[in-house]
């Protein structure tokens, strides 16, 4: 008699358990989410990256993972997730924007971000009026020379005789280096290496050019002890 007793009691509890656990699964499951900061990535897929799904419980979902796994996506540069229980989450993004556009020697255009991430195939979604460089010669440039292209750019934000505004082209060549065009055509050969240097002396050029009413058509920049300057008149 006690061990039915017994028994029975338990029984009782273990299906209240049950119950209390399903009440409490589906008061804690994921009724309402926020998503903010995406424009580039669609809302569905801040959504599939973090892993949210329907029914899913706000106690089990890892905001510290899917933190993780939004910032794999190389639009994404930044996330954070809040979790307002029961069942709220509240997904801010940082998105990267288009810094140049990068042309590959099959004619393929692609947005780089400001660190030289590949972001996505180029389209009229963000325009495509940016600095291009352009990869010439057989296979992709490398990364060496997207690098110091990128931070022939990032020079050029800070200049004011040469700015980044100014900039319509970087051809990237694994041979003779570096040729950066402007909007207005002229021409400037940075050849290799030494980038930060070689800017400094372009700058000296064309401020030197505009003190005696000259502009420069073509300077040669890609020697380490000579330079050649071609005016326009």
């Amino acid at each position: 008699m006690r061990y039915a007793l017994l028994g029975s009691v338990l029984f009782t509890y273990s299906v209240a358990a049950v119950l209390f656990t399903a009440y409490q699964m589906k008061y804690f499951q994921i009724t309402d989410v926020v998503v903010r900061g995406a424009e580039t990535v669609r809302e569905s897929e801040v959504l599939r990256l973090a892993g949210i799904k329907p029914g899913y419980s706000s106690i089990f979902f890892s905001a510290s993972k899917a933190e993780a796994a939004l910032k794999r996506d190389p639009w994404i540069m930044g996330a954070r997730i809040k979790k307002v229980y029961p069942n709220r989450v509240v997904i801010e993004v940082e998105e990267a924007r288009p810094y140049c556009l990068l042309q590959t020697p099959g004619g393929r255009l692609y947005y780089l971000s400001r660190g030289g991430d590949r972001l996505g195939e180029a389209d009229f979604s963000h325009g495509l009026d940016f600095p291009i460089l352009i990869s010439n010669g057989k296979g992709s440039a490398s990364q060496e020379l997207v690098r110091s292209a990128l931070e022939l750019l990032r020079l050029a934000e800070r200049s004011n005789v040469l700015r980044y505004d100014d900039v319509s082209q970087i051809e990237l060549d694994p041979i003779l280096g570096i040729t950066l065009f402007t909007r207005d055509k002229r021409r400037i050969d940075f050849g290799t290496g030494d980038i930060v240097a070689k800017w400094s002396n372009v700058e000296k050029i064309i401020t030197h050019s505009r003190s005696i009413n000259l502009t420069e058509k073509y300077i040669n920049i890609a020697s380490k002890t000579t330079g050649v300057v071609n005016f326009n008149f």
